[in-house]
Protein backbone atom coordinates (compact mmCIF):
# COMPACT_ATOMS: atom_id res chain seq x y z
CA UNK A 1 0.00 0.00 0.00
CA UNK A 2 1.51 3.41 -0.70
CA UNK A 3 2.05 5.22 1.85
CA UNK A 4 -0.10 8.12 1.36
CA UNK A 5 -3.22 5.81 1.17
CA UNK A 6 -2.05 4.95 4.84
CA UNK A 7 -2.49 8.42 5.65
CA UNK A 8 -5.52 8.55 4.44
CA UNK A 9 -7.15 5.53 5.62
CA UNK A 10 -6.04 6.87 9.01
CA UNK A 11 -7.22 10.24 8.54
CA UNK A 12 -10.84 8.80 7.93
CA UNK A 13 -10.96 7.20 10.88
CA UNK A 14 -10.22 9.76 12.64
CA UNK A 15 -12.57 11.91 10.51
CA UNK A 16 -16.25 10.98 12.50
CA UNK A 17 -18.31 12.93 10.72
CA UNK A 18 -16.58 12.84 7.28
CA UNK A 19 -16.21 16.66 6.70
CA UNK A 20 -12.51 16.61 5.63
CA UNK A 21 -11.21 17.82 8.91
CA UNK A 22 -10.70 16.52 12.73
CA UNK A 23 -12.19 18.12 15.19
CA UNK A 24 -10.72 17.41 18.71
CA UNK A 25 -13.55 15.66 20.34
CA UNK A 26 -13.08 13.56 17.32
CA UNK A 27 -9.93 13.04 17.68
CA UNK A 28 -10.44 12.44 21.70
CA UNK A 29 -12.93 10.03 20.74
CA UNK A 30 -11.01 8.34 18.84
CA UNK A 31 -8.55 7.94 20.95
CA UNK A 32 -10.49 6.46 23.64
CA UNK A 33 -11.55 3.53 21.67
CA UNK A 34 -8.40 2.79 21.06
CA UNK A 35 -7.79 2.86 25.02
CA UNK A 36 -5.76 5.74 25.07
CA UNK A 37 -7.07 7.98 27.73
CA UNK A 38 -6.58 11.98 27.28
CA UNK A 39 -8.30 15.28 28.25
CA UNK A 40 -10.43 16.95 26.16
CA UNK A 41 -8.14 19.81 26.80
CA UNK A 42 -5.17 17.77 26.27
CA UNK A 43 -6.37 17.23 22.31
CA UNK A 44 -7.29 20.80 21.89
CA UNK A 45 -3.90 21.93 23.24
CA UNK A 46 -2.20 18.97 20.59
CA UNK A 47 -4.75 20.28 17.43
CA UNK A 48 -3.75 23.60 18.66
CA UNK A 49 0.19 23.26 17.95
CA UNK A 50 -0.73 20.93 14.64
CA UNK A 51 -2.94 23.14 12.77
CA UNK A 52 -1.42 25.16 10.07
CA UNK A 53 -4.22 27.13 9.16
CA UNK A 54 -5.36 28.13 12.78
CA UNK A 55 -9.24 27.07 12.24
CA UNK A 56 -8.42 24.72 15.13
CA UNK A 57 -8.83 21.55 13.34
CA UNK A 58 -6.55 19.64 11.77
CA UNK A 59 -6.77 18.64 7.58
CA UNK A 60 -4.73 15.73 6.00
CA UNK A 61 -1.76 18.08 5.41
CA UNK A 62 -1.55 18.71 9.39
CA UNK A 63 -2.04 15.17 9.69
CA UNK A 64 0.71 13.94 7.69
CA UNK A 65 2.99 16.33 9.18
CA UNK A 66 2.16 15.13 12.21
CA UNK A 67 2.95 11.27 11.37
CA UNK A 68 6.11 12.18 8.89
CA UNK A 69 7.63 15.35 11.54
CA UNK A 70 10.59 15.15 12.92
CA UNK A 71 14.29 13.98 12.18
CA UNK A 72 15.64 10.97 12.66
CA UNK A 73 17.10 12.13 14.97
CA UNK A 74 14.23 12.99 17.04
CA UNK A 75 11.87 10.03 16.40
CA UNK A 76 15.09 7.91 17.95
CA UNK A 77 15.19 10.02 20.75
CA UNK A 78 11.50 9.96 21.36
CA UNK A 79 11.63 6.15 20.74
CA UNK A 80 13.68 5.70 23.35
CA UNK A 81 12.15 7.77 25.85
CA UNK A 82 8.81 5.87 25.21
CA UNK A 83 11.42 2.52 25.72
CA UNK A 84 12.86 4.40 29.00
CA UNK A 85 8.77 4.55 30.26
CA UNK A 86 8.53 0.78 30.07
CA UNK A 87 11.68 -0.54 31.04
CA UNK A 88 11.22 0.53 34.91
CA UNK A 89 14.35 -1.17 36.47
CA UNK A 90 16.69 0.35 33.44
CA UNK A 91 18.26 -2.88 32.81
CA UNK A 92 18.07 -1.77 28.89
CA UNK A 93 15.14 -4.52 28.35
CA UNK A 94 10.98 -4.45 28.67
CA UNK A 95 10.54 -7.09 30.88
CA UNK A 96 6.97 -8.83 31.67
CA UNK A 97 7.26 -7.53 35.25
CA UNK A 98 8.15 -4.09 33.34
CA UNK A 99 5.06 -4.72 31.62
CA UNK A 100 3.34 -5.29 34.82
CA UNK A 101 4.35 -2.61 36.77
CA UNK A 102 3.35 -0.18 33.72
CA UNK A 103 0.01 -1.53 33.19
CA UNK A 104 -1.33 -1.73 36.89
CA UNK A 105 -2.65 1.59 36.72
CA UNK A 106 -3.87 1.33 33.08
CA UNK A 107 -6.34 -2.02 32.63
CA UNK A 108 -7.88 -2.05 29.73
CA UNK A 109 -11.82 -2.73 29.15
CA UNK A 110 -10.41 -5.87 26.59
CA UNK A 111 -9.06 -8.78 28.31
CA UNK A 112 -6.75 -9.24 25.56
CA UNK A 113 -4.74 -6.36 26.33
CA UNK A 114 -4.10 -6.59 29.75
CA UNK A 115 -1.41 -8.32 31.27
CA UNK A 116 -0.66 -11.05 33.60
Amino acid sequence: MVRGEEFERVFLYFDENGDGKISPLELSNRLGLMGGKVLLKEVENAVESLDKDGDGLLEMEDLVGLMEGGSEEEKLKDLREAFGMYDVDKCGFITPDDLKKCSADSVSPNPLMNVR
